[in-house]
């Protein structure tokens, strides 16, 4: 397989990437948005990030919340133990 072959390969099996904005855009609700499809969908879901549609089915959905919260839940500790400022109310 020649490099251009191998370059076009990679490309097509990245996964898309997205970073926080520089400057915040109408926090929240310019960075993530949750809501219900219409019954015509086969996903129950829309979860937007920075513009960025995802449509899940409401058992995806419910897995993405439990990781999310544990991760956040693991992250706000570590910042409060090195004396940062978390996102959470409770520690």
């Amino acid at each position: 397989m020649g490099k251009a072959s191998r370059i076009k390969t990679e490309r097509k099996n990245s996964t898309p990437v997205t970073h926080e904005p520089n400057v915040p855009q109408n926090w929240p609700d310019g960075h993530v948005d949750v809501e219900l499809t219409g019954s015509d969908q086969g996903e129950c879901i829309v979860v937007t990030v920075h513009g960025v549609r995802h449509y899940l089915h409401s058992t995806t959905a419910h897995e993405l919340s439990k990781k999310l919260s544990s991760r956040i839940e693991e992250w706000d500790a570590d910042a409060k133990s090195r004396g940062a400022l978390g996102v959470l109310d409770v520690d």
